[in-house]
C-alpha cells in the first residue's frame, strides 16, 4: 500500500499550495488565464528529468501527453475562473464532489477498471467526506449560479481528463518518460495561451503588476504544487485513478485544518466555525479514516 503514502503526501503539497491560492486570490487581483499560464510554464523544469531515462516515444503516445498536458491546464483556468465568481465554497464543493464521479466513469470505459466492493465503499465513503469538507453553509444563499456550475463542473471533468489519460499513458510507458512528456504537454499549451492575442494581453499586463512580494508567493505555490504533482502522478502510476482521486478528500481536511492553525494570525484564511460547521468537518474526517480502513483490505 506504498501508494496511499504518496497519495497523502500529494495531497498534502497541494493542501499548501491551496492555501497559497487563498492567499493570492484574497490578496492580489490575478487574472484567471495568467495563473494557468503561470501554471503550465513552471512544467519546464521537467526537463531535468532527460539525463535520467527519457525516452522518446511513439507519436500516439506523445499526442495523449500533450492532450494531458492541455486537459491540467485548461482544468485550472476553469478552477479560477469558478473561484472568480467570488463563492468559493460553493465552487470548490461542486469541483471536489464531481472530480471523482467524473473519473470513476472515464476509468471505467476507457481503462476498464473496475473497482472491488471494499474499494467501491471506500469510493463512496470518500465522496461523502468531500462534501461534508468542502460544503459551507451561509445564513444568506444567493441564488442559483450557472456561470460558476459551469466553471466548475469544467474544471472536476478536465481534472479527471487529465488522471485518466495520464494513468493510460503510465500503463504503456515508464514514470520518468510519461512525467516529461506530460509537462512538456503543459508548458506548449502555456506558451499557446501565450501566442493568443487576447490572454497575452491579460498575462503581460498581470506581469507587469506590482509584484515582489506575490512573485515569490507565487513561485512558492507552484514549486509546492509541482512536488505535489509529481507525487500524485505516481501513486496513478501505482495505483487506480478513481481511488487516486478520491483520496482527494484528505486534501480537502488538510486545507481545513491548516486554515483553523494560521487563521488567527492571517485574517483572510480565517473561517468562521459554528457548531453546525465543525461537526460536519468531524464527520468528514472520521469518514477519510474508515475509507482508508476500506482501500486497505484485500
Amino acid at each position: 500500500m506504498f501508494w496511499i503514502y504518496i497519495t497523502i503526501l500529494a495531497y498534502l503539497l497541494f493542501a499548501l499550495a491551496n492555501i497559497g491560492d487563498k492567499l493570492v486570490i484574497s490578496k492580489f487581483k490575478t487574472e484567471p488565464i495568467a495563473y494557468a499560464f503561470y501554471v503550465g510554464v513552471v512544467g519546464i523544469v521537467a526537463m531535468i528529468l532527460i539525463p535520467f531515462g527519457v525516452k522518446i516515444i511513439t507519436l500516439t503516445l506523445i499526442g495523449l501527453s500533450f492532450l494531458a498536458g492541455l486537459a491540467f491546464i485548461l482544468a485550472a483556468y476553469f478552477m479560477y475562473k469558478a473561484l472568480e465568481q467570488g463563492e468559493a465554497s460553493r465552487a470548490i464543493t461542486i469541483l471536489g464532489s464531481s472530480s471523482p464521479i467524473f473519473t470513476f466513469l472515464l476509468s471505467a470505459s476507457i481503462l476498464g477498471e473496475r473497482l472491488r466492493a471494499n474499494e467501491l465503499v471506500a469510493f463512496g465513503l470518500l465522496v461523502i467526506a468531500i462534501l461534508l469538507l468542502s460544503w459551507h453553509k451561509e445564513k444568506e444563499r444567493s441564488k442559483f449560479h450557472l456561470e460558476l456550475v459551469i466553471w466548475a463542473l469544467l474544471a472536476g471533468l478536465f481534472f479527471s481528463f487529465n488522471y485518466v489519460l495520464t494513468k493510460y499513458l503510465f500503463i504503456r510507458e515508464d514514470f520518468v518518460t510519461i512525467f516529461f512528456w506530460t509537462r512538456i504537454g503543459a508548458v506548449l499549451t502555456a506558451l499557446i495561451l501565450f501566442l493568443l492575442p487576447l490572454s497575452r494581453k491579460l498575462i503581460l499586463k498581470d506581469w507587469h503588476k506590482p509584484k515582489k512580494q506575490k512573485g515569490l508567493l507565487v513561485l512558492g505555490i507552484q514549486i509546492t504544487g509541482g512536488l505535489g504533482v509529481l507525487s500524485q502522478s505516481y501513486a496513478l502510476k501505482l495505483a487506480s485513478a478513481t481511488l487516486v482521486n478520491a483520496l482527494q478528500a484528505i486534501q480537502y481536511a488538510l486545507v481545513f485544518m491548516l486554515a483553523l492553525l494560521l487563521g488567527k494570525k492571517i485574517p483572510v484564511l480565517r473561517e468562521k466555525i459554528d457548531k453546525h460547521h465543525l461537526t460536519s468537518k468531524i464527520a468528514a474526517l472520521i469518514l477519510v479514516a474508515i475509507g482508508l480502513y476500506f482501500i486497505t483490505l484485500k
